[in-house]
């Protein structure tokens, strides 16, 4: 065997068993993708084919075609279409494994946008970026393109905002407006008023220089002043804190008076208690006594018609005495005769 077909042969073979390890080792080529389509208002200069697709820096997908939409009455619009890596997206999603139905339209849903990247200032050579705006979330709408393919949401970019920006800024009405200005600011700096203000600075600053020597000068008495004041005002808390103490000594010797004429009151009020019954008992008897004095003292009561008949016998008893009194005046001799006839007269 020569020794060139032999050499041959060994990197043939070592080139087979490295695309065998690649192929096996790698899991991404057989992996299952995902088409989405994006349509940018802005111009995408710069953005080739096979540019990645990154999600906050790790690619999740490629761009595969682009093209031109038709005019309409939003402009022209640039459609985008890209491949996305279903694993990737399944994993942003919080699934381990491919989700059913769409990823990319289940994250348009959540607030999915996407917007263009500079790779590179040097190059000029864009990248497509996307991430969640949960702005949108509340109103995203899921949009299917030409034979249902998702739609992303695009937004510019900052800078291409601020572009946007100055090319709707007017600056020639800019330039015209700060002419003026610097006009009218060489004719006030020609006139009198610069001088009058700068005039006016100085008197200020002579004026100020003299209020600080001023301070200068009586800042020390009034530091005196405020340290004697301090001293005396700590002599008085400390007076007020010894009257304080008192105070509370006073309040604490009323307290057990108060506490002892409280026992003294409950002792009496126990004491009194007993008497307290015997008044109301003798209240109530009073008040029965009254009421059989009334019922008595009532025109139409026993007692009082007794006592009117006792009172008429009475009467007619005296009555009697003092007829038969009379009647013994003038005959002596009547309880020796007994109740007889009169004697006739002579």
């Amino acid at each position: 065997m020569r020794p060139i077909a032999w050499r041959v042969g060994v990197f043939a073979l070592l080139g087979g068993a490295l695309l065998v390890a690649a192929i096996v080792g790698s899991t991404r080529w057989f992996a299952a993708t995902e088409v989405a389509r994006m349509r940018f208002d802005t111009s995408v200069f710069g953005l080739q084919v096979g540019a990645p697709v990154v999600f906050r820096g790790v690619r999740v997908g490629q761009v595969t075609e682009f093209g031109l939409a038709p005019l309409g009455a939003a402009g022209v619009a640039v459609p985008v279409t890209a491949e996305f890596d279903r694993a990737l997206l399944s994993e942003l999603l919080g699934s381990a494994t491919a989700v059913p139905g769409s990823p990319v339209a289940e994250l348009v849903a959540r607030g999915l946008v996407a917007r263009l990247g500079m790779q590179s200032l040097l190059t000029g050579q864009l990248y497509v970026e996307l991430d969640i705006d949960p702005t949108r979330a509340a109103t995203a709408v899921t949009a299917a393109g030409p034979g249902g393919v998702p739609l992303i949401p695009t937004e510019p970019t900052r800078l291409q905002t601020l572009q946007a920006q100055l090319e709707g800024m007017d600056l020639a009405q800019i330039g015209q407006d700060l002419a003026v200005l610097a006009r009218s600011a060489r004719q006030l700096m020609a006139g009198p008023e610069p001088e009058r203000m700068l005039a006016r600075a100085a008197d200020a600053a002579l004026a100020l220089e003299r209020l600080t020597q001023r301070l200068e000068r009586e800042i020390e008495p009034l530091g005196n002043s405020a340290r004697s004041t301090l001293a005396g005002t700590q002599r008085a808390l400390a007076q007020v804190g010894a009257g304080a103490h008192q105070l509370g000594e006073a309040a604490s010797a009323v307290q057990g008076a108060a506490n002892a004429v409280q026992g003294q009151v409950r002792d009496v009020a126990r004491s009194l208690q007993p008497l307290g019954v015997q008044i109301q008992r003798a209240a109530e008897e009073l008040a029965l006594t009254a009421t059989t004095l009334r019922e008595a003292s009532a025109g139409d009561s026993n007692l009082r018609l007794g006592t009117e008949r006792a009172l008429q016998d009475v009467s007619r008893a005296a009555r009697a005495l003092r007829e038969f009194s009379e009647s013994l005046e003038a005959h002596p001799d009547m309880l020796l005769r007994g109740r007889g006839a009169a004697p006739s007269a002579p």
